[in-house]
């Protein structure tokens, strides 16, 4: 139990109706968690303003409320602001609730003390990049944690996700126990979301980096411009302390520079121009091999080799990124050339099962226009066997931005030999509607000919994909990766493109 006037002593700005000496249990954002003399935080969330279950906390036991809203335009249910509950209004309720969380549970400061945090932004590579780190890190000795897409990990301890980055109370929870574990190093996603709602306040970056920008959640940030200033967020962010790596050969890299004020920041890229040149590129079907070139004012260049076996010339980037970022923090070029060779990719991102009959079966997750072209470019480029074709399974979700569709109908003839348009998760769209808006981008001489398939059933169309592959053959499953769903209406279907294959093969 603490003071509530000790709680927001470290607030800036806010208002207060009724007694700032009540006592306060706890803090929370979920009305759904209150008991009695808790403060509740109002958040206003994308689905649900938590304005509106103000009622319900206090009905439910808050003795203290916080919101952004007047005191006289709130329905307290059967509270009374000023006599049997204390109000305070606030111009941000997310950066607030962080900040409260903090003041009311030392053991998060504590542990945000304590921990090296590695922050991954950008539209592609977040998981991959973040999974590579966490295994380089616990190589090296450190024992780390993984907050991401395809779940937390820490020890033998796994936890699906529910969020690419969770709300900041979730996250906080999830960084103390890790803290109590021993955990010393986390490697994160960081999703524009998260950044544009706060909901990393307070976490001090050891390293960051940016992976690439290219169209995807325009349906919440609804330009290139605000998708991009959300991913800045992380470099503006950074300490004096933190050294930030960036992917020089995206065209957003000089926009995330700015302003940025880690110690170092690191351009990566295939350019001779760059601190770290990626060369002598050579990519396999069975992994990838490149020079790191460091290039220093005045001084000779010195470079050094990495393999890798993880495939497409896009993990050359994200492996080099990675490399570039621990080796700037001090582990030898000996020690990441050892890790490096041992590295995997996450499950769900380029995947590689292979199919009775001399057949392979890619998953991935790629569900942007420019994730789909890499993953198609990368598996077009280890295949050298005469006469073998390019499959690709795919669809976009409902819900989201419509206009990727048809540019990745558009970038699927391209690059295929034969498409398989099919739900991906449709959610509370038409499925129909969906693949007809992925077809428009299909130029018509293509989308009229034998080379396009619409089965909407999505199990269906990856078997149909796989029955027609001849040997050597390759089939791209694309979309859904590691989820083991699909989302219809509002219902979480079980649902897995690896098992469909495994079940195809077996």
């Amino acid at each position: 139990m603490q003071m509530l006037h000790d709680l927001v002593r470290g607030l800036a700005e806010f208002e207060i109706t009724g007694p700032p000496d009540v006592m306060v249990r706890s803090v929370t954002g979920d009305s759904r968690n209150i008991q009695p003399q808790d403060l509740f935080v109002a958040v206003r969330g994308t689905v649900i303003d938590g304005h509106t279950m103000i009622a319900s906390a206090v009905e439910n036991g808050a003795t203290v409320v916080v919101g952004e809203r007047h005191v006289g335009d709130i329905d307290f249910g059967h509270g009374e602001p000023g006599i049997t509950l204390t109000y305070i209004r606030v111009p941000d309720t997310r950066s607030v609730h962080a900040a409260l969380l903090r003041a009311a549970q030392p053991e998060i400061v504590e542990a945000l003390g304590s921990i090296a945090f590695y922050g991954v932004t950008g539209t592609n590579g977040k998981t991959t990049v973040a999974t590579i780190l966490e295994q380089m890190l616990n190589a090296s000795g450190k024992v780390t944690g993984f907050i991401g897409t395809t779940g937390i990990r820490y020890l033998d301890v796994e936890i699906e996700a529910t969020h690419t980055t969770p709300d900041v109370e979730r996250l906080y929870e999830l960084i103390v126990m890790m803290h109590r574990a021993g955990v010393k190093a986390i490697a994160m996603e960081v999703s524009s979301h998260a950044l544009d709602q706060n909901r990393i306040d307070g976490i001090s970056f050891t390293g960051a980096v940016f992976t690439n920008l290219t169209r995807d959640h325009l349906d919440y940030h609804h330009t290139m411009e605000a998708y991009a200033a959300a991913k800045h967020k992380l470099f503006l962010g950074l300490s004096e302390s933190a050294i930030a790596v960036v992917n020089a050969d995206d065209s957003w890299a000089p926009f995330m520079r700015r302003g940025c004020n880690a110690s170092a920041t690191i351009d990566v890229g295939t350019g001779a121009g760059n601190e770290v040149e990626i060369c002598n590129i050579n990519a396999t079907a069975h992994g990838a091999t490149f020079t790191l070139r460091a290039h220093a004012p005045g001084e000779t260049p010195y470079e050094f080799e990495i393999h890798t076996p993880l495939i497409g010339q896009f993990n050359v980037m994200n492996a080099a990124l990675c490399v570039t970022l621990l080796w700037a923090r001090g582990l030898a070029v000996p020690a990441l050339q050892k890790i490096m060779q041992n590295v995997h990719g996450p499950r769900g991102r380029m995947e590689r099962i292979l199919v009775p009959g001399d057949r392979t079966a890619v998953i991935d997750y790629a569900h942007t226009p420019d994730a789909l072209e890499k993953a198609l470019v990368a598996l077009r480029a280890v295949m050298h066997q005469p006469g073998a074709r390019l499959h690709v399974v795919f669809g976009c979700g409902g819900d989201r931005d419509a206009g990727k569709r048809p540019e990745m109908g558009r970038i699927a003839s391209e690059f295929a030999d034969t498409i398989y348009v099919t739900s991906d998760n449709p959610r509370t769209e038409d499925p129909r509607a969906i693949i007809d808006d992925i077809l428009a981008g299909i130029p018509e001489q293509i989308r009229t000919s034998d080379a396009v398939h619409v089965i909407e059933d999505r199990r269906h169309a990856i078997i149909a994909a796989l029955m027609k592959a001849h040997p050597h053959d390759v089939v791209l499953i694309a979309g859904k990766g590691h989820e083991e769903y699909q989302v219809v209406g509002l219902e979480k279907i079980p649902f897995s493109d690896g098992s469909v294959v495994l079940e195809f093969g077996s």
